[in-house]
C-alpha cells in the first residue's frame, strides 16, 4: 500500500509540474509573439514615418524641379535629387508612385532578405477628376458667374428649371435649390430672395418643416436640422436643405416627378454628386479633370447660359479641352513615349484647344489651375507579413505639408513572406 500510495504521489507530482512547464511554455511563446507583433508594429509605423517625410519633400518642392528633357543626364541628376522622378511625374502628370523602397537589406545564406520592410507612396492631387468644391460655389465666393455655374449644372444633368408638384403648385426649383444652399452656407439668418421671392430657408423654415411632418417630437430629435453657417464637410449634407430634401433625385438621381400618373410626363435627372466635392481648391485643375460635367460649367467654355443651345455648345468645347491634352504642344520639348501632355498655362491650352476647332473664352482662365497644391497620399509599410496603410489629403502653404484628413487602416498580420 505505501509503495502504492508513493508511485501516486509521483505520478500526481510529475502530472503537476508537467502542466506548470507547459504552461510556462505556452506563456513564453504567447509571450515572444506578442513581443514581435509590438516589434513589428512599431516598425511598420516607423516606415509610415518615413514615407510621410518622403511624401513631404516631393511635394513641397516638384514644381521647382526642371522640366523632362529627352537629353537630360537622369543619373547625374539622381544623384544630386534622389525623388526626381518623383517629382516631374507629379509635375507633368498629377500623380507620382515611388517605391516600394526596401529596407533593412540584409540576406540569410541563400540570398532572401531576412525580415525584409518596405514602404510605398503613392501621390496624386486630392480631387482627382477636377470636381466643384461646392463650399466656393455660393453668394460669398465672391464669384459674380456663381449662379451661372449651377444653371449649367442643373440643364446639363436635365433639372426642370420649373416644376409642377401636387402640394405648391408650380414652383422655381432652381431659385429654391441656390438659395437653400446660399442660407444653408452663409453666417446671416436673413432668408435669400431671387426675382424679389423668398427662395431660401433660414431656422425658421426648418421649424415649421418639422412641426408640418412631426418631426418635432423627441423621437425625431436626429432629424431635426438648421443651417450650418459654414461649409460642409460632406455634399450629402445637402439632403438636409429645402428643396434638396424634398426632392433628393436633384442629389442622386432618378425620376424627380414620381407622382405623375403618364410616364411621358415622368422627369428622369442625373444626381448633380458626380460633379460636386466638400473639399478642394476653387479652381478647377484643367490637366487632372475627365468631368464633362464639370468642364462645361466653367465660365468660357459656356457663353450665354440663356441660349438654348448653350450645353449643346460647351459640351463642344469641353470635348476639344479633353481632346487637346492628345495634341502635342508646340514650343517645348514633351515625352514623346506618353499618349497625353498637360496644359503648361492658359495660352498652351487655347492654342491646343483651336488646334482641336474649338475656341476657349479668356474668362476661362480665371477658374483654372495648372498644378496643384491640395494632394491625397497614400503611404503603405510592410513588415514580416504585417501591413499598415494611411490615406491622408493635404494641402502646401508656405513651403508646409497641412493635413485635413488622415485615415489609418487596421493592422493587419500575416505570414512571414521572402522578399528576393
Amino acid at each position: 500500500m505505501r509503495r502504492g500510495s508513493a508511485l501516486l504521489m509521483a505520478l500526481v507530482t510529475i502530472a503537476v509540474l508537467s502542466i506548470m512547464v507547459i504552461s510556462f511554455v505556452y506563456e513564453a511563446r504567447q509571450q515572444g509573439g506578442i513581443n514581435v507583433y509590438v516589434r513589428e508594429r512599431n516598425r511598420v509605423m516607423r516606415l509610415i514615418e518615413a514615407g510621410q517625410a518622403i511624401a513631404e519633400i516631393v511635394m513641397t518642392s516638384y514644381s521647382s524641379a526642371p522640366e523632362w528633357s529627352e537629353d537630360q543626364d537622369t543619373e547625374k541628376l539622381l544623384e544630386d535629387d534622389r525623388w526626381l522622378l518623383a517629382k516631374q511625374d507629379l509635375k507633368s502628370a498629377g500623380q507620382c508612385t515611388i517605391g516600394p523602397i526596401l529596407l533593412d537589406e540584409a540576406r540569410d545564406e541563400d540570398g532572401w532578405f531576412v525580415n525584409p520592410a518596405t514602404v510605398t507612396v503613392e501621390i496624386g492631387s486630392a480631387n482627382d477628376d477636377g470636381r466643384i468644391n461646392i463650399n466656393t460655389l455660393w453668394k460669398g465666393a465672391n464669384d459674380p458667374k456663381y449662379m451661372e455655374r449651377w444653371w449649367m449644372i442643373f440643364k446639363d444633368h436635365g433639372i426642370p428649371e420649373e416644376l409642377a408638384t401636387p402640394k405648391d403648385g408650380k414652383i422655381n426649383l432652381w431659385n429654391i435649390l441656390i438659395a437653400s444652399w446660399d442660407d444653408w452656407r452663409d453666417e446671416d439668418d436673413a432668408v435669400t430672395n431671387i426675382e424679389l421671392e423668398e427662395a431660401g430657408a433660414e431656422a425658421q423654415w426648418y421649424e415649421e418643416y418639422e412641426a408640418d411632418n412631426d418631426l418635432d417630437r423627441d423621437e425625431y430629435r436626429e432629424y431635426r436640422r438648421r443651417p450650418r453657417n459654414g461649409p460642409i464637410p460632406d455634399i450629402h449634407e445637402l439632403e438636409n436643405l429645402r428643396g434638396w430634401r424634398e426632392y433628393p433625385q436633384v442629389l442622386t438621381g432618378g425620376v424627380i416627378n414620381p407622382w405623375e400618373d403618364r410616364k411621358e410626363d415622368q422627369i428622369t435627372v442625373r444626381g448633380v454628386s458626380d460633379v460636386l466635392t466638400a473639399d478642394g481648391p476653387a479652381k478647377i485643375n484643367i490637366n487632372n479633370c475627365k468631368n464633362l460635367g464639370v468642364l462645361v460649367t466653367i465660365p468660357g467654355i459656356y457663353e450665354n447660359v440663356e441660349d438654348d443651345d448653350a450645353l449643346e455648345v460647351a459640351q463642344a468645347v469641353a470635348q476639344a479641352v479633353l481632346a487637346a491634352k492628345a495634341i502635342e504642344p508646340e514650343g517645348r520639348e514633351v515625352d514623346p513615349t506618353k499618349s497625353e501632355w498637360p496644359f503648361k498655362d492658359f495660352e498652351d491650352l487655347r492654342a491646343r484647344v483651336d488646334e482641336a476647332d474649338e475656341d476657349i473664352g479668356t474668362e476661362a482662365g480665371n477658374y483654372l489651375q495648372y498644378t496643384t497644391d491640395d494632394f491625397t497620399i497614400k503611404i503603405t509599410g510592410e513588415s514580416m507579413g504585417m501591413t499598415h496603410t494611411v490615406e491622408a489629403k493635404c494641402y502646401v502653404k508656405d513651403g508646409k505639408v497641412r493635413y485635413y484628413k488622415w485615415c489609418e487602416n487596421p493592422i493587419q498580420s500575416g505570414s512571414p513572406a521572402g522578399v528576393r
